[in-house]
């Protein structure tokens, strides 16, 4: 080979190598430009095809229940509670607006303990734009049959007896919002209780008398005046996600009957919901405190002291299972949803009853934990289950409410 062939030859070599760089670096290009069309073609696509959201059949079914127990206007069918201990209430149930923003609410119901309730609620058109609310609100309750243990945090089940209570109310209202989230306001009414032994549990016990359970036996009547005031972010009361409640309320029961009775209660309450990753899960913590004072020789009745037991306060013990003069309950959830309307929780409950708040102690505190569901719309839980481990065993929490 001579060196004009090796010359001519390596000339080639270049011309080759550089044509197979071109193809190599352009090929690249080619195919980037062509992912580029091809996400724009199915972006497109997406866009022509997309359509309003069509709820699921379930879904339709619980904004179908929903309308037809919290409907606007109209008879509907009441299901709740009328009375603490007393079960599962139903019975019909009427709605009216009048005057724009003004409406009525009445029902009248029975539980399946026989307990027998009617209650009808007037709210008065808003005035000042809204700022101003004014609502009147008569109850009567007939409780046959409602629990009582004892007073104080050491009471037992074994003297678990029952005691008739029948109440009628009457209160009138006024609440002002003068700042979002803010809220103070009173209310001035009258209360009749009359109470006794049940009608089929003979007389109380012996280890309960007069002498060492205030007002008991008695059928006092009260001028009964309540000022509030609140700061409350959540969404509504009825089911939220973030936000809170702090609200403190003091009631002076000033007897007009026969009876020692006039005293003077304060409840201070704070509800605090954290969010966590877009709301699909929240901690939720409650504090609940109330005091109750008087002067000389009055007394609180039993009737009327603060209580623990039920849904709402330490789940798992049935209510009424602890009362006294002061209350103090500590609570906790994980919640989760599991879908749109269907909630999930952990929780765990600690409180106590006492006669006086200094010397509380630690073994005074009864506890609780469990799980639960929750059956709620966007604003209101229509369903709870609640199922609780307790001291004194399993207790099960069927309510129509939020647990706080």
């Amino acid at each position: 080979m001579t060196i004009r062939d090796s010359i001519r030859r390596c000339r080639w070599a270049r011309a080759a190598i550089f044509t197979v760089g071109l193809g190599t670096i352009a090929v690249p290009a080619v195919a980037q430009q062509t992912r580029e069309e091809e996400l724009a073609t199915a972006q497109a696509d997406k866009a022509t095809a997309l359509h309003p959201y069509v709820p699921s059949a379930a879904e339709r079914r619980i904004e179908m229940l929903t309308r037809l127990m919290v409907p606007r206007v109209g008879w509907y069918p009441f299901i709740g509670s009328i009375f603490p201990g007393g079960s599962v209430a139903a019975g019909p149930g009427y709605r009216a607006r009048f005057g724009g923003s003004g409406r009525v609410d009445a029902h009248a119901a029975r539980s399946v303990k026989s307990f027998t309730g009617a209650e009808t609620f007037v709210a008065l058109p808003d005035m000042s734009s809204g700022r101003v609310q004014v609502a009147l609100l008569a109850n009567w309750t007939d409780a046959p049959g409602v629990r009582f243990y004892g007073v104080g945090p050491a009471s037992s089940v074994e003297n678990k007896t029952q005691l008739s209570y029948r109440a009628t109310t009457a209160d009138g209202s006024i609440r002002l919002n003068p700042a979002r989230f803010v809220a103070v306001g009173g209310t001035i009414g009258y209360l009749d209780v009359r109470t006794g032994p049940a009608p089929d549990s003979g007389p109380a016990p012996p280890m309960f008398s007069s002498s060492n359970v205030a007002g008991l036996g008695s059928s006092p009547a009260f001028v009964r005046t309540r000022v509030f005031a609140q700061v409350d972010s959540r969404v509504s009361p009825g089911y939220a996600t973030s936000g809170g409640l702090y609200r403190i309320e003091v009631s002076r029961y000033a007897a007009s009957g026969s009876g020692p009775y006039t005293f003077t209660r304060a409840d201070a309450e704070i509800v605090q919901l954290i969010p966590l990753l877009r709301e699909n899960w929240v901690i939720a913590l409650r504090a609940l405190q109330s005091v109750t004072q008087t002067s000389g020789a009055d007394v609180v009745p039993y009737f009327l002291m603060p209580d623990l037991g039920g849904g709402g306060a330490l789940r798992g013990y049935p209510s009424w299972r602890f009362r006294d003069r002061n209350r103090t309950l500590f609570a906790a959830e994980y919640r989760w949803m599991a879908n749109r309307f269907v909630e999930m929780a952990l929780f765990t409950d600690a409180g106590t009853v006492t006669p006086r708040l200094r010397g509380i102690r630690r073994s005074d505190f009864h506890t609780s934990y469990g799980v639960g569901g929750r059956l709620h719309s966007p604003a209101a839980t229509m369903l709870r289950i609640d199922l609780a481990r307790t001291s004194e065993g399993m207790g099960l929490v069927v309510a129509f409410g939020p647990s706080f």
